[in-house]
């Protein structure tokens, strides 16, 4: 009998690491079972990881956002072998701008000087959609907004925010909220979904324009017979005999989403990041306030980016980190407090205690939210999925 060969999966795990290997794991499972001689394991990645995960080969597959995809696609040659189809035969998704009801803001109009929380300026769902919307009203987030505070993976971290009066409003994948709300974290009477009737007749409340659901991505070099059993069990899924949640059908076109990162990509940028303070040596960032702007010019010259040290400092600091606080920072990302974390690893409250002052200490991160912030950032939230 042959050996069984492992095929990897990358997932964008846009509401953590936990939850991702939980929601996909069926259609991992499946596939090993219909493709003979293989088995598939899904592997959590973030915008920031997944890079990497594709130039050092430890993927042979990757599900993840179009604008993602389309970013991606040029550099590493991904092609889409199908396109997700969510229950009732939804093969597209919008964006949701969420805001607390009752604090006075109906419109998109109103958040003009206001706080918007998103996940990053590279998240497709989770910001570019989002600015997409904001454009369509003559609002540009950059420069009419008060502050766009980029917080990371998980989505469900942007609606606490606005919940809990951290933000004016939040920019979050369509269906999230009612996924949410159906799990009964909250009533959906607690937010309000700005421009929600920009699409009438979808089934969830989205602020703008609808794109094509996710790719299911095959990367260049992956053995023809794999590659062909991967796309024919995955159509096959149509049949409605596979028990997935979600099944798939043949690709959708992506370039209505090239053409929106092309033109998200061709204005100036300006982002106002978070502040933090990193000393390294003689390396240092100075945040507070720090503006980073890209000119279109800049975007399309042929002369490669220089690195930043500045970052390579940051992830240097990360890569020092043992398994143990690994695990321990995963679940700091995800919301979780000492005790629950002591809980689930099986240890005292005392060790984990200890765990985060380590972590704090590593990093040079000076305080909890400052770290949460830089290992999102950094694609350093998923444990021990990432880094060497």
């Amino acid at each position: 009998m042959a050996q069984e060969r492992v095929a990897h999966i990358g997932v964008l795990a846009y509401r953590g690491a936990e939850t991702t290997v939980e929601a996909w794991q069926p259609l991992a499972s499946y596939l090993s079972t219909a493709v003979e001689g293989w088995r598939f394991e899904i592997v959590p990645v973030t915008l920031v990881s997944a890079p990497e995960a594709l130039k050092s080969g430890r993927l042979e597959f990757l599900v993840t956002n179009p604008g993602h995809y389309v970013s991606l696609a040029a550099e590493f040659g991904l092609s889409p072998l199908v396109t997700r189809e969510k229950a009732g035969g939804l093969m597209h998704f919008g964006v949701a701008i969420i805001a607390l009801s009752g604090q006075g803001i109906a419109t998109l109009e109103d958040l003009r000087g206001k706080t918007v929380a998103a996940v990053s300026p590279e998240a497709f769902g989770g910001f570019q959609l989002g600015w997409q919307a904001f454009m369509a009203q003559g609002i540009d987030p950059f420069t009419d907004l008060e502050t766009i505070k980029f917080m990371g993976f998980p989505h469900d971290k942007i609606i606490e925010a606005v919940r809990r009066g951290d933000v004016d409003a939040g920019i979050i994948r369509g269906g999230l909220l009612e996924a949410l709300a159906a799990e009964g974290r909250f009533s959906m009477d607690e937010f309000l979904v700005l421009r929600s009737n920009s699409q009438m007749g979808f089934p969830y409340l989205v602020s703008g324009e609808l794109m094509p659901e996710w790719p299911f991505t095959v990367v260049p070099g992956v053995d023809k017979a794999l590659r062909e059993s991967a796309a024919i069990a995955l159509l096959q899924t149509q049949n409605g005999d596979s028990g997935l949640h979600d099944i798939w059908s043949t690709p959708l076109s992506y370039e209505q989403v090239r053409l929106l990162i092309a033109a998200f990509d061709a204005r100036e940028v300006t982002i106002i990041m978070w502040p933090y303070y990193l000393a390294v040596g003689a390396v240092f960032l100075l945040l507070a306030g720090f503006v980073l702007r890209r000119s279109p010019e800049s975007l399309v010259s042929d002369e490669p980016e220089a690195p930043d040290p500045g970052a390579a400092a940051i992830m240097a600091l990360f890569d020092r980190l043992t398994k143990r606080e690994r695990e321990v920072l995963a679940l700091i990302c995800a919301g979780k407090a000492s005790r629950e974390i002591a809980e689930k690893l099986g240890v005292s409250l005392k060790t984990i205690e200890y765990h985060r002052a380590n972590l704090l200490q590593k990093t040079k991160a000076g305080t909890s939210a400052h770290l949460v912030q830089l290992a999102t950032r950094f694609g350093y939230d998923l444990g021990e999925t990432l880094g060497k």
